[in-house]
């Protein structure tokens, strides 16, 4: 019997300014390490929702490589293809936060521990069973040799294993027509994609994100829009669904993206249709922001339970 979700990504400690319009480069206090990294935040949330993860990738011999995978084991995921670096650190991102609601990131990723990612990290044998594959834009924009373990561990999956794929693209870390030249593979065998704003016409080249979304779910592929404090907007080839969100006062909105994806694919799994998937998924993520940390407010199955059962009709 396999996993239920198995992703691979950038395994990173997040430590970010105490106070707001700080910027980066000047002195100011900052807080943390909190664990974190996209895909590590999806599947965190998505063990915490009882789901049956593992983890493939990298991390330093060091306190912060120990502060994201002891984060993964508490929550319940498989730790056991996470590879630990004799000589790389790991990955770090430092975050400072604006009035306007903007964030500005600083990665030590590419030269660090996660950059060490490569094919020979995918034990195909463990994959065999996997229901779903989770793929982070923002993985395969890490290097090439991340890209190649992205492009085998789809390649090699099982006959009936389905792929999902968030785009997250950081401007960052490559242009948009180098990450999209880098996913398109995945794009195309991609069951599941999950795009924030802007993104679907980045991908699709459309003249809105409505259209993007509607040219993919033509292809019989599950869109879901992920809309923020607006909620999010599911596309299939058959109908297109409106859920709205959950109010909440937010403290940190890093990772409420990647605890919804974590939810959604928890609850697809389980069952639930397409409207439930998207409720399910809008309150872990307004949930996972009314905590400091992009892991911390990942709920539990009965605190999502409650919330859901507290905000119903």
């Amino acid at each position: 019997m396999g996993f239920d979700i198995v992703t691979m990504g950038p395994l990173i400690c997040e430590v970010m300014r105490k106070e707001l319009d700080k910027p980066l480069d000047a002195p100011a206090d900052f807080t943390g390490p909190y664990p974190s990294g996209d895909a590590a935040i999806m599947l965190n949330a998505a063990a915490k929702l009882g789901a049956n993860c593992a983890m493939i990738g990298v991390v330093g011999n060091d306190g912060f490589g120990r502060c994201v995978t002891n984060r993964l084991k508490e929550s319940g995921a498989d730790c056991s293809m996470i590879r630990i670096h004799p000589e790389a650190s790991t990955g770090v991102a430092f975050v400072c936060y604006y009035s306007d609601g903007s964030r500005n990131f600083l990665y030590h990723v590419h030269h660090a521990a996660p950059g060490m990612l490569t094919p020979e990290d995918v034990d195909t044998e463990k994959l065999k069973g996997t229901k779903w594959l989770h793929v982070s834009g923002f993985t395969m924009s890490t290097n090439q040799a991340s890209a190649e373990a992205v492009y085998k561990m789809v390649r090699e999956a099982s006959p009936g294993t389905k792929v999902c794929f968030d785009p997250n693209i950081r401007p960052e870390a490559l242009s948009v027509e180098e990450i999209r030249r880098l996913c398109m593979p995945v794009l195309e065998r991609a069951d599941l994609i999950l795009p924030s704003k802007s993104e679907a016409m980045m991908f699709t080249g459309a003249a809105s994100d409505d259209e993007g979304c509607r040219k993919w779910a033509a292809e019989g592929k599950i869109i879901v829009l992920k809309n923020g404090e607006a909620g999010s907007r599911i596309y299939t080839k058959d109908e297109v669904v409106d859920v709205p969100s959950f109010p909440v006062e937010e403290v940190d909105p890093t990772g409420a993206g990647d605890t919804f994806c974590g939810a959604f694919l928890t609850a697809l799994i389980e069952g639930k249709s397409i409207r439930e998937c998207g409720r399910f998924a809008n309150a872990a993520g307004a949930m996972s922001v009314c905590k400091q940390g992009p892991m911390e407010g990942a709920p539990s199955r009965e605190e999502l339970e409650a919330f859901l059962k507290e905000h119903e009709g």
